[in-house]
């Protein structure tokens, strides 16, 4: 996971970089994205690393609802196949029954 990742990092220049890389991938304003990175270059060590936790949280937080999302979407989608498997069977067992009433 790339909280788990970010999580290790501990270099400032990592930090830094990791961070850039976050900022150029956000879909915000063009002008927007360019404050954010002149901001960057002029922070001090404390407050980007108060940045980058930040940053750690809302990817972990992020990730995880990304995980609930995908297994809730699976639980539906296997519950929609047990669904439809039960109305290929019962399907099965009332033709079964309609060709032994017709015999």
């Amino acid at each position: 996971m790339i909280f788990n990742f970010l999580n290790k990092q501990n270099d400032f220049e990592n930090k830094k970089k990791l961070t850039k890389i976050i900022i150029m991938a956000l879909i915000i304003p063009e002008d927007q994205r360019i404050m954010y990175l002149e901001a960057l270059e002029s922070i001090d060590k404390d407050s980007i690393d108060k940045l980058y936790s930040n940053l750690i949280k809302f990817v972990e937080k992020y990730e995880i609802k990304e995980i609930e999302d995908i297994s809730k979407n699976n639980y539906t989608i296997i519950s929609w196949m047990q669904k439809k498997e039960a109305l290929i069977k019962q399907k099965e067992i009332n033709a079964f029954n309609l060709l032994i009433n017709n015999i």
